[in-house]
């Protein structure tokens, strides 16, 4: 992995524990780029997709570029 995505990584990290609270809904977006598996029988990601975190109205509140590969248990952990 390269310095920027360990970067990218950790501001998505940091926006997750800012911004989502429990008891909250909110809307993550993964855009993967249009030639990713993701999109093949295999779904698997092989892009390095833009993240996006909206609250429930879908005001963005974060948007981080490159933090790597999708991982569909990323956003399994349980924040305080």
């Amino acid at each position: 992995m390269t310095q920027g995505n360990r970067q990218a990584r950790r501001a998505w990290a940091a926006a997750r524990k800012k911004h989502m609270k429990r008891g909250h809904l909110y809307h993550v977006e993964f855009q993967h780029d249009p030639d990713c598996a993701i999109y093949t029988r295999e779904r698997l990601c092989t892009c390095n997709p833009h993240r996006v975190l909206k609250d429930e109205a879908g005001r963005v509140l974060a948007r981080v570029e490159g933090a790597g590969f999708y991982d569909p248990t990323e956003l399994m952990e349980v924040t305080p």
